[in-house]
């Protein structure tokens, strides 16, 4: 029998109550994947929530803050102080299950995580913020999601459910498994149970003009990240989207949605949405490849730490500049090229057959080239020191996705 959801009953609505009057319109920012369990991330959050600049402002925190509740905790803490409002999504590290944890498994640690939401005062349904009716979307991935052809002619390929620790660390109720699509709908289910479209329809109604902005911590759109033969790991395309989510956001008609989960910076609009994505990501990645997470000339590497500006006073900001989605402005998608790999790619692997090729295809120029110049110039400066990456090469940071 299919298991149970977490919950049954949506979250406590947040007020419809129009914002108080302030000096100025108020902003919305985000941010994804902050993995504040890494102290030098802990950090830089503290310093971007503690400049006292964001008072009048709201934040999306599109999950994988953490495993240990305990950092969600203070992560969500350290938000709320900084901002006026803040908005949550959970990631999958933030449902692995603690070595001694009290939860019985990631459901339940759904439940704990969406308590803590509540005792820091973070939306985790859809609300008004920052001027916008943003509204978080319950998603897990599923590989079915990805339907374009694997990578052939290389071998010791690991499969997603092999090397990814959500299949490790990960629990759900009989019934429910990550090998199949049926912990997706489970967790799709849940924006039923939350009321997802009335909630969105009574604050757009509620707050006439304002725009609407989804977010979630999976991709709803194979669009939205590399073909899977420029991944360090070719199989992760198994485990990063959701078609459920897709529909969702389709349904919804965004002006706007945010996505994290693969630590590649992201600008780019399909159908009439944009689709953004603001990883901080691990401290390694963002010291050995900063020219595809980053996105834009600051986020995440300026001086003063702050999260991406997604909309302003009801504006949305010139569209950012980064290594991937750049790319594939000059270069279109080619999924049935799946015999040729990159050298970062093609060091890892075997070359098990005779027409297993390696190198970008003709023309094409790597997608860390197409970085904003101030992630650039700082690639240049720490190239020297780089382990996984080669002149051309790009490299997704550890297996521990």
């Amino acid at each position: 029998a299919a298991a149970a959801s977490p919950r049954a009953a949506p979250a406590a609505a947040t007020s419809l109550s129009e914002a108080p009057s302030r000096d100025r319109r108020p902003r919305l920012y985000a941010i994804s994947d902050v993995h504040t369990d890494h102290p030098e991330n802990m950090a830089w959050l503290k310093r971007a929530c503690g400049r006292g600049d964001f008072q009048d402002d709201g934040l999306i925190l599109a999950g994988d803050v953490a495993c240990d509740l305990d950092v969600i905790r203070e992560t969500l803490g350290v938000c709320a102080a900084g901002f006026r409002e803040v908005a949550f999504c959970v990631g999958n590290h933030d449902l692995w299950l603690e070595r001694g944890g009290t939860s019985s498994d990631s459901f339940a640690k759904f439940g704990a995580v969406e308590r803590a939401c509540k005792d820091a005062g973070v939306a985790f349904g859809p609300a008004f913020v920052g001027g916008c009716v943003v509204a978080p979307v319950q998603s897990w991935h599923h590989a079915s999601w990805d339907t374009e052809p694997d990578v052939e002619g290389w071998g010791r390929l690991p499969a997603a459910h092999e090397c990814m620790v959500d299949f490790f660390r990960c629990r759900f109720p009989a019934g429910l498994d990550q090998k199949d699509d049926s912990v997706a709908k489970a967790f799709d289910k849940l924006n039923d149970a939350y009321g997802l479209e009335n909630r969105v329809a009574e604050l757009r109604a509620a707050h006439p003009g304002a725009p609407l902005v989804t977010f979630s911590h999976f991709v709803p759109r194979l669009e939205l990240v590399p073909e899977k033969r420029f991944l360090f790991l070719p199989s992760l395309n198994k485990a990063v989207g959701s078609a459920y989510l897709d529909a969702r956001v389709r349904a919804l008609k965004p002006d706007a949605h945010v996505f994290g989960h693969t630590h590649f910076g992201w600008d780019a609009t399909h159908d009439g949405i944009r689709y953004l994505q603001a990883c901080l990501a691990y401290p390694s990645e963002r010291r050995m490849r900063l020219t595809t997470v980053c996105s834009g000339d600051t986020f995440p590497h300026a001086d003063e730490p702050t999260p991406l500006l997604v909309c302003d006073g009801g504006t949305f900001p010139p569209r950012y500049q980064c290594g991937w989605s750049t790319f594939y402005d000059s270069h279109a998608r080619n999924p049935r090229l799946t015999h040729m790999v990159p050298d970062y790619v093609a060091r890892q692997y075997a070359n098990g057959r005779t027409h297993g090729e390696i190198g970008w295809g003709g023309g094409i120029r790597p997608a860390w080239t197409y970085a904003p110049p101030t992630a650039l110039s700082r690639d240049r400066r720490t190239k020297d020191s780089r382990v996984w990456r080669s002149e051309s090469g790009e490299h997704l940071a550890s297996m521990d996705k």
